[in-house]
This record gives structure tokens, sequence and C-alpha cells, in this order.
């Protein structure tokens, strides 16, 4: 029987961590373990409550962003244990029944190495159930705790349908196989704090040649970016743009349009004012550079 880690990054927003891993608990009957990277140094309140529920979990004492804490789950899952999934989960998602088991199910009978699930989001709600729309306020959605709007959604199947397209929504419910870090290796850290690093993981696994499917009957509730809509901790749009450069630079346009194969265009450095950034390529496998750079990109964006 495989062993599976669930892992999730928080940037504060206990109340939606608490909504996930109830969903977890609620929908998911295959074993597995539970870690949570705390991103937000300040976050005493997701600190607390994970003591209670014994959930493990590690605590940056700064911000370090959202790829290098993805980096963390990866060590945990493969460097400091010995799993055979990790499937990772945003802490504004809840998952549906069926979905979590059937991509490990996916996993265990497939050779599919990158396995993803398919999103049904706060604004997918609302249309196909009006009345759901009493339970969120503005046009940033904002949910007032009052009830279980998700569990209207109708389409919740255990028949595993894949689909041939995958490498969609990777970070918001996802499984990947060990392999993965094998060929394509850790999240550049230099989309920092957020923003990008999807588009180039997902970049450098096409090339490489990762078989990735989605599960078409594993569907999870997406909330819709509530570190940045309802709480505090997200990153806001500057750093996007600055992501968004950094990425056409390094391949050649922006996602979908990209020139090069390899990354900077196979240089071996990629200089930037101070900073030299060494071309690790499509299968970055050395951390020891991160809060180096991840302090430069500080200091750049102020």
């Amino acid at each position: 029987m495989s062993k599976t880690l669930i892992g999730m990054v928080t940037f504060g927003n206990l109340p939606f961590t608490q909504l996930s891993i109830k969903g977890i608990r609620e929908t998911v009957n295959k074993p597995y373990d539970i870690f949570i990277v705390v991103g937000k140094p300040e976050d005493q309140e997701t600190i607390n409550w994970l003591n209670k529920e014994n959930i493990p979990f590690i605590w940056h004492e700064e911000n370090y962003g959202f790829p290098y804490s993805i980096n963390d789950l990866y060590d945990y899952a493969w460097k400091l244990n010995n799993y055979d999934n990790l499937v990772i989960i945003g802490n504004d998602v809840i998952p549906y029944k069926y979905s979590i088991d059937s991509l490990i199910e996916v996993a265990d009978k497939t050779d599919h190495e990158w396995i993803c699930a398919r999103e049904y989001n706060v604004k997918n709600l609302v249309t196909d159930f009006p009345q759901s729309r009493n339970y969120f306020s503005g046009a940033s959605m904002i949910f007032n705790f009052q009830g279980e709007p998700w569990k209207l959604f109708d389409k919740e199947s255990s028949k595993i349908v894949l689909n041939s397209a995958g490498l969609s929504d990777v970070h918001n419910l996802a499984l990947y196989k060990k392999i993965v870090l094998d060929k394509i290796g850790y999240i550049d850290s230099n989309y920092f704090p957020a923003y990008y690093s999807d588009n180039d993981i997902v970049r450098r696994a096409i090339s490489v040649g990762t078989k990735s499917c989605s599960a078409g009957n594993a569907f999870y509730f997406h909330f819709w970016s509530r570190t940045i809509h309802q709480g505090s901790g997200g990153s806001d749009n500057r750093y996007f743009e600055n992501n968004r450069t950094y990425y056409k630079n390094k391949w050649g346009g922006d996602f979908g349009k990209e020139k090069y194969d390899l990354p900077f265009m196979g240089k071996e450095y990629y200089s930037l004012e101070s900073l030299r950034i060494k071309n690790q390529g499509l299968n970055i496998q050395d951390r020891s550079y991160e809060k180096d750079v991840i302090n430069f990109w500080k200091r750049r964006h102020g």
C-alpha cells in the first residue's frame, strides 16, 4: 500500500485552513498523513491550533514566500521521509468526496507521475446555485462562515475518468509521485513571494516529458485567493508583474509564448543588478542559494 502525505502551505487565514482540513478528514478514506508549512512568521493562532490538533508543521521565522514553502513540502515528503505520493492542497480549498482518494488510486494503478484535480470555484457555485450568493458579499466574494454552501455541488462521483490534459491548478489540489522531484526538482524561489512559479514548473515538466493527467471526478471547491481577498498574508498584484517579467526573461516569452527550450536560452548565469543567478536548467536540485535569492528580491521589491 502506498504512503501519501497531504501537504499545505498557510499564510494566515486559520478559519479557511480549518475548513480545508475538516474537508480532508471528512472525504479521504485511504491512509494519509498531514503536514503544514506555516509561512507567516507572526501566525501564532495557526500554531496554537495545529498543536492542539497534533498536526505536524514547520514555522518560518520570516516570510520566505510560497515557492520556498512548497520546496519544504518536497523535502519533508522525500528527503526527511519516504512517502510515495505528495498531495498538495491550498488552504482555501475543500476537497469533494472521492477527489483525493481518486488521485491516490490513479497514482497506485497507473504510471502517471503528476495527477491533477478539477476546480469548482465560488464563482461557479453562485452561478449554478444562485441561493448560495447569500453566503458571500461583494465582488471579492467575502465568505460569512454561516454555512457550507459548497455542499450544494451535485457532481460527486466515485467513477474515475482520466483526462489527458493535466498540469492545471497544480498547487490547489494535485498529487505528485517522488519521480517528479527526481526529474524536475524544486520550485524556482526567484518567483518570490508568489505568482508564476506554477507556470515555471509546468513549463519544466512539459520539457522533461513528465507523464501527467487529471482525474475527471476529482473535484475541489476553491474559495478563490482568500489570502488576498479575505484576511492578511497574501501578496499584491505588483509582484505578479515583477514575476511575469522574470518568467519572460527566463523563457523568452510569456506563458504559452515561450521561445526558449532551456531557461535563459541555456546561458550559465542570468545577471540582474548585483545578483548572478546560476542557471540550474530544467531540473533544480540545489536549495543552498534560496535565501540569498529571496533576500535579493525582498530588497528589489522594497
